[in-house]
């Protein structure tokens, strides 16, 4: 059953029927945008996050829907970089073998997000922008640093991951995410814990970078050096958050814990 936070404490939502919607299809990126710039119109894909917040109560005049859109589904490789189309789907991910040869770390990682039902149906576009504290996708993107590449009315623009930096103003449509590709740079995740917490970690040199999901309203990230240990990464951290799926204390407790043991016993890294 999906939950969310009311000022009245965590309730469920019951699946109402789907409002009536006018739906688009468009031919191209162009004809995306122009569709999405109506009043009250959502880009829509796989669907699984949009849907369920539709039958949730929520309501748009216009769903534009994307998944035909064939040049947002390319992975290709770009020498330092790889960039992958935003309507790739996560078992994409987990079996493309340009992704197995370029970025092993994370497609081993991506693996483990989501069942078989999203990772079937789910893309890489809609776990970014669904900003869901529980979805992962961004935790590992922002601590590799990636490139959100947005294609808007006025050109591109390129937000990148892990910084905090605010997304375009609709419409703006998603294209595709390009990841750097470093041969001294290492990737670990740990999921172990989740819904409580996740943490990313991605190292290069005697820095890294550690993200972490679950424990706050959004993923959060921080630059530790090699060899603090679990107390002192956890307090680069915020205060997390807490609620029935975890406690405050424990959640940042578990960030230097797992981060910590990513670093010391290599798992990617």
């Amino acid at each position: 059953m999906y939950t969310h936070a009311t000022d009245a404490g965590w309730i469920s939502r019951s699946h109402q029927a789907i409002a009536p919607f006018r739906l688009v299809r468009p031919a191209s990126i162009e004809e995306a945008l122009e569709a999405a710039a109506e009043e009250n119109a959502s880009f829509i894909a796989g669907g699984i996050d949009l849907v369920r917040r539709m039958r949730g109560g929520d309501r748009w005049q216009t769903l534009v829907d994307i998944s035909g859109l064939s040049e947002m589904k390319v992975t290709s490789d770009e020498g330092d970089h790889l960039r992958i189309g935003a309507l790739t789907s996560h078992w994409e991910i987990e079996t493309g073998e340009l992704i197995r040869k370029r970025l092993p770390n994370l497609q081993a990682a991506w693996r483990t997000i989501g069942n078989v039902r999203i990772r079937m149906a789910g893309t890489l576009g809609g776990n970014i922008l669904a900003r869901e504290a529980g979805y992962d996708g961004l935790v590992l993107l922002g601590v590799m640093g990636a490139e959100l590449v947005f294609v808007t009315s006025s050109g591109e623009a390129v937000v990148i991951a892990g910084t905090g930096a605010p997304l375009p103003d609709r419409p703006a449509l998603l294209t595709s995410v390009r990841i750097p590709i470093s041969a001294d740079t290492g990737l670990a995740f740990d999921r172990s814990l989740k819904p409580v917490v996740s943490v990313a970690v991605c190292k290069s040199g005697d820095t890294a970078t550690v993200g972490v999901g679950c424990a706050f309203n959004s993923p959060w990230y921080s630059t530790i050096r090699q060899g603090e240990d679990a107390q002192s990464i956890s307090s680069h951290f915020p205060d997390a958050i807490d609620n029935p799926m975890g406690g405050a204390a424990y959640r940042s407790r578990m960030v230097g814990v797992l981060a910590a043991r990513m670093l010391a016993g290599g798992n990617g890294l």
